[in-house]
């Protein structure tokens, strides 16, 4: 799992966090009575963690998916599908009719290759 999907910033900033804390809490020991430093260690502990927690929390939010979620898209993926389907049914339907026209059009035509029967100048046909 990656350091930004957990802290919500990238790895540098949380070593940064780190070491600004380390140093912050080395200044506090170095300057003060042991006493007074166990208190200021814990005190500049916990601001950091807020520090983080405040980050964390406005990075995560931050980078929250603003688009469709997972059933969101499934469902419009099958809406798509669905209207595709109804196109090429569409098509079939229509590719049926012009098979129909085309065997029409041949048995006109075969009918049309029929030698007429010859009729003379004086015959009637009734």
């Amino acid at each position: 799992m990656k350091i930004r999907a957990i802290f919500g910033i990238d790895a540098f900033e949380l070593v940064v966090q780190l070491l600004v804390t380390g140093i912050v809490i080395a200044w506090v020991n170095a300057v003060n009575r042991s006493q007074d430093a166990v208190v200021l260690t814990a005190i500049v502990t916990l601001s950091s963690l807020v520090t983080l927690s405040i980050r964390r929390r406005l990075a995560l939010r931050s980078a929250a998916p603003t688009g469709l979620t997972t059933g969101e898209v499934a469902a419009e993926r099958i809406a798509e599908l669905e209207e595709r389907l109804a196109e090429l049914e569409a098509g079939q339907s229509r590719i049926g009719d012009l098979e129909e026209r085309l065997d029409f059009a041949e048995r006109l035509l075969a009918q049309g290759n029929r030698e007429p029967e010859q009729v003379g100048p004086g015959d009637r046909r009734v």
